[in-house]
């Protein structure tokens, strides 16, 4: 039989949980329970299910590995018969979850709505510290709801409401909340999520733009003249699914052709590759460059906007469309260098309820400039 006490217990040991009530939680909930008997892994470059039963021992060390998440569903539930190309959803890598956990800041008795239930799992933590009759969580897909109820009344938190709602638009029948946490990311705060927590309260949510994946905006909603109104800096890099009305991102096949090649701009690349590998840097350029998809790919880099891409290789780049990314990029990269190489810590967030937000660096109330998305 497997260990999977023991591999929990040692979960716990190996994770940095600063936070008691985290810790405590961390060694209340049983994950396993949360984690379906069939999950989706990557195998000759593209998802195909492991089913516990077949491989008992991989599925429990999957489980209770500190660093890795789990994708639980793929292709929205419709995968090609060959296998999976897009993981959908997930139960979260345990130091993504105590981390932000541990930044909610949650009291006994808080209201919390929770953006996104996936398998429960994370609502089970946070009703070990709220009660589970204060913990809402939205849960756009019908399947993957059902999962999170069973599991939740399987295992003793049966008061989670788990609803069947699109979690962009809250739930406004249950607020004001005390804090509303994200399991999925977001290129733009909802209006409605502003709205809905109490003056004080807080939102935790991981934000990411197309250039980069990783960041976690921590706002507290203001109080008196400044209702209406969210503000606080990035507390952390984690990386998450995009909510489902958010995923649209620049596509290179959009854009990109044989015909295109030949037409392309040829040049120097002057640019700090280098640079793009430190996740600071890589982050400050994305803000700047919020509407451009960036990935490295076989030694080269790629960049693409609705209308505009770029390639990187070797000293050389080419270029095509009416912008030229790879030098938007370097302009950025320089910014990034002359503004003493900011962390990602240094730069806040402001969201408005009527869904609007702004970047800034240091002082929220400076002017920053950045490319509207």
């Amino acid at each position: 039989m497997t260990d999977l006490a023991g591999l929990h217990a040692r979960a716990a040991e190996t994770l940095d949980i600063t936070e008691p009530w985290v810790r405590r939680a961390f060694e209340a909930v049983p994950r396993h329970e949360f984690v379906p008997g069939s999950v989706w892994v990557v195998d000759g470059g593209v998802y195909r299910p492991l089913r516990r039963a077949d491989d008992p021992e991989r599925w429990a060390r999957m489980v209770y590995d500190p660093a890795q998440a789990i994708a639980t569903q793929v292709d929205d539930g419709a995968p090609a018969p060959v296998g999976g190309d897009v993981p959908t959803s997930s139960i979260s890598a345990p130091a993504a979850v105590v981390t932000m956990l541990a930044e909610l800041d949650l009291r006994p008795g808080h209201r919390v709505l929770e953006i996104g239930a996936g398998t429960g799992y994370n609502a089970a933590l946070l009703a070990e510290r709220a009660g589970a009759e204060r913990v809402t969580t939205l849960e756009v897909d019908p399947d993957v709801a059902d999962g999170a109820r069973a599991a939740l009344h399987r295992t003793g938190y049966g008061g989670v409401r788990v609803l069947e709602a699109d979690g962009e638009q809250g739930w406004r029948s249950g607020a004001p909340y005390d804090r509303l946490v994200a399991t999925a990311s977001v290129t733009s705060i909802p209006g409605a999520w502003v709205e809905q927590v109490r003056p004080g309260g807080l939102i935790l949510a991981p934000f990411r733009t197309a250039f980069c994946s990783h960041g976690l905006a921590r706002l507290t909603v203001s109080e008196g003249r400044a209702e209406g109104r969210a503000e606080g800096r990035f507390a952390g890099a984690v990386t998450f699914m995009a909510v489902r009305g958010q995923r649209a991102r620049p596509r290179i096949d959009a854009v990109f052709s044989t015909e295109a090649w030949e037409e392309s701009r040829e040049g120097k690349a002057d640019l700090d590759i280098v640079a793009l590998a430190d996740p600071h840097a890589e982050f400050a350029a994305g803000l700047r460059l919020a509407d451009v998809a960036h990935w490295p790919q076989d030694g080269g880099h790629w960049w693409c906007s609705r209308d505009s891409w770029a390639y990187a290789t070797d000293g050389t780049v080419h270029q095509w469309g009416p912008r030229d990314l790879a030098d938007e990029t370097a302009e950025a990269l320089a910014w990034w260098k002359g503004a003493g190489r900011p962390e990602l810590f240094d730069f806040g967030l402001t969201a408005t309820a009527d869904g609007h937000h702004r970047v800034w660096l240091g002082d929220p109330s400076a002017a920053w400039p950045l490319r509207a998305a």
